[in-house]
């Protein structure tokens, strides 16, 4: 009797969970598979509460010498499972109700979805918690064992030594080269051919795409141009300029991970991401600002990834002074290369100062330095080359969007709110403009109608804004959900890549010099890939890399080095700004500098605090600081 009631909780947990999975992958009631989804999850569920059970009973489990409790491992599998089923309720709910009429059985089949949807959440990150407690204590015995045996504290996981630098350089670059041959002279879609188009002194600046980038574009163009004399050669030297400038950031960031103990195995499975996943060399061909708007965020990054160490050891960062160096350049271009990358860097800066509060008479003078440069170039610099600003509506992508859901949904609107919105766009077509995971024609027909009273009467508009979010509050939040999901939530990405040059007035045209029927298909065969199998296909979904980030962190305090917080913040920031004013709802460019960036963050969760070089030199200044503060007990 009391093994079947041990068992009572976990069969109906796994009912539960194989309701959830038979609703998101449309299996039938009547299926036979619906039993073994079943079976599954009620196995899973009983070892998941068996080795909880065994850790808080075991001597390691009651207190670990590193590890947490397991009141705080439960506590954090518990928010992270109720962070992910909100994120995928909220994303699919109109996907899990089944084909129920009734509002009260839909709002009961979904309730239900979801409590299975949490338990598997729930147990899964538990379980993977534990384990990845397990495995840092095994870790760390091994790290002291060798450390003491070779007499120097020296962890074995910390290598002093860099991988082939110039190597992995060249593999990277020969990897990507097929992409740059197939796609010559470059990728450019039509925001590249704007940027191209000031460049070339055809239409006048403007900052609507990055100032900054596009003088990299004029300078790499002039230079083919005066060579080779030859427009697309300009193009191209553009393009191989930025071949290399990524391949060098990532190559550095893989000798950086391998010297501080990711392994050679670790390393190699990065470098098969960098080298062979299709979108990384597409994206190092393609003339778009995002890319190396990663790459340098990656750097900045990087940068703040090896201060730490100085900082929890008390040593000065006066030793590795380029760190700095390259802390205030990659973050002066962070801010300049993207909107969004001024925003998450003064997001981040508070937080900055805090996990470096012993040195912070350094890096806030120096994050100020920052800002100081950006605004510089961002007012003085651009008057003077007479840059255009951005209009207004570029950052009224999802008020914008909110306010067209409510007029696509045909809601009830005074007169004079629909006077308001004429006086700005026509308000007839609003609802034929409107597109769920689009704002762009949204924006255009704003664009196209009269921005400058938008302008001139923001107040107005916020009034109208607020008053219509708070009647039709529904209308909003599934506006919201549909502009944004695609970037917290796991699917396929609407928009991932492009080939050539799109059509244009300027003449320009793709010179492909990989053609012909044979290529043509390895090119489709590799671009469908992810959609033929499963596990790779995370690797194109940006809402994965979003859940991996949110546990990485998570592991990072509960299970490892504490200090490595501090790293996922610019990234969660970005996030935050792309769910502010995205224009688009899954686009992978945009979320890209959290992909390029994702094995540093992988490395990051997983490290594990511990001795080696670092603490051991730690120990030597206490030692010595107690010599000199003690000089009594020294001469005795």
């Amino acid at each position: 009797m009391n093994s079947v009631k041990e068992r009572l909780p976990f069969l109906l947990e796994g009912y539960l969970a194989a309701f959830a999975l038979a609703n998101i992958g449309g299996i039938a009631t009547t299926n036979i598979i619906t039993l073994v989804l079943f079976l599954l999850c009620f196995q899973f569920f009983k070892y998941a509460a068996g080795r909880e059970r065994e850790c808080a009973l075991s001597e390691e489990g009651k207190k670990l010498v590193h590890g947490r409790s397991a009141g705080k491992r439960r506590t954090a599998a518990l928010v992270l499972g109720i962070f992910y089923t909100f994120c995928y309720v909220a994303a699919a709910h109109g996907e899990l109700t089944g084909t129920l009429e009734n509002g009260l059985f839909r709002l009961i089949y979904l309730g239900l979805t979801a409590a299975g949807l949490f338990l598997l959440f729930f147990r899964g990150c538990g379980v993977l918690f534990l384990l990845l407690e397990k495995r840092s204590e095994r870790i760390r015995r091994i790290v002291e064992g060798n450390a003491k045996k070779a007499g120097t504290g020296q962890a074995d996981g910390v290598k002093n030594s860099g991988q082939p630098f110039w190597l992995i350089f060249l593999l990277l670059l020969a990897c990507w080269f097929p992409w740059f041959l197939y796609d010559f002279p470059g990728v450019m879609t039509p925001d590249s051919l704007s940027q191209f188009s000031q460049a070339g002194g055809l239409i006048g600046y403007s900052n609507h795409h990055p100032f900054v980038h596009t003088l990299l574009i004029q300078l790499f163009t002039s230079l083919g141009n005066a060579v080779f004399h030859d427009v697309y050669a300009g193009i191209a030297c553009y393009t191989v300029f930025q071949m290399i400038a990524m391949a060098l950031i990532v190559t550095y960031g893989l000798q950086v991970l391998f010297r501080r103990g990711a392994g050679k195995k670790l390393c190699f499975c990065f470098l098969l991401f960098y080298a062979l996943v299709p979108y990384n060399g597409i994206f190092a061909v393609t003339m778009w600002k995002d890319i190396l708007f990663s790459g340098l965020f990656l750097l900045f990054v990087l940068s703040v990834y090896q201060l730490l160490p100085l900082c929890c050891e008390g040593r000065r960062f006066g030793e590795r002074p380029g760190l700095l160096v390259l802390f205030g350049i990659s973050g002066v271009l962070v801010c300049l290369m993207r909107s969004n990358g001024l925003y998450a860097f003064v997001f981040s800066m508070p937080f900055l100062v805090y996990a470096f509060r012993r040195h912070w008479k350094i890096i806030l003078p120096l994050q100020v330095l920052v800002l100081a440069v950006v605004f510089l170039v961002k007012g003085p610099v651009m008057e003077a080359f007479d840059v255009a600003q951005p209009a207004f509506s570029e950052s009224l992508s999802i008020p914008a969007q909110q306010i067209a859901r409510v007029v696509y949904e045909g809601r009830e609107l005074s007169g004079e709110q629909k006077e308001l919105l004429g006086k700005t766009v026509e308000y007839s077509v609003i609802a034929d403009y409107y597109q769920p995971e689009l704002s762009d024609p949204v924006k255009a027909l704003i664009q196209y109608g009269h921005p400058e009273y938008l302008e001139a009467h923001k107040g107005e508009y916020l009034r109208l804004w607020v008053q219509l979010g708070l009647k039709y509050p529904l209308d909003y939040w599934n506006a919201f959900v549909d502009q944004t999901k695609g970037y917290w939530f796991p699917d396929a990405p609407g928009l991932l890549t492009n080939e050539g040059i799109s059509p244009n007035e300027l003449g320009l045209s793709w010179q492909p010099v990989l053609r012909g029927q044979a290529v043509t298909k390895i090119v489709e065969i590799l671009s469908k890939l992810y959609t033929i199998f499963p596990l790779y296909g995370l690797l194109y979904s940006i809402g994965t890399f979003t859940w991996a980030a949110v546990f990485l962190f998570a592991n990072c305090l509960l299970n490892g080095k504490k200090e490595n917080w501090i790293l996922y913040l610019p990234f969660f920031a970005v996030l935050l700004t792309l769910c502010a004013a995205t224009p688009v709802a899954s686009d992978v460019r945009y979320a890209y500098s959290l992909i390029l960036s994702m094995p540093l963050l992988i490395h990051a969760g997983l490290e594990i605090a511990g001795p080696g070089p670092e603490a051991n030199a730690k120990k030597a200044d206490r030692k010595e600081n107690s010599r000199q503060k003690s000089p009594f007990q020294r001469n005795k």
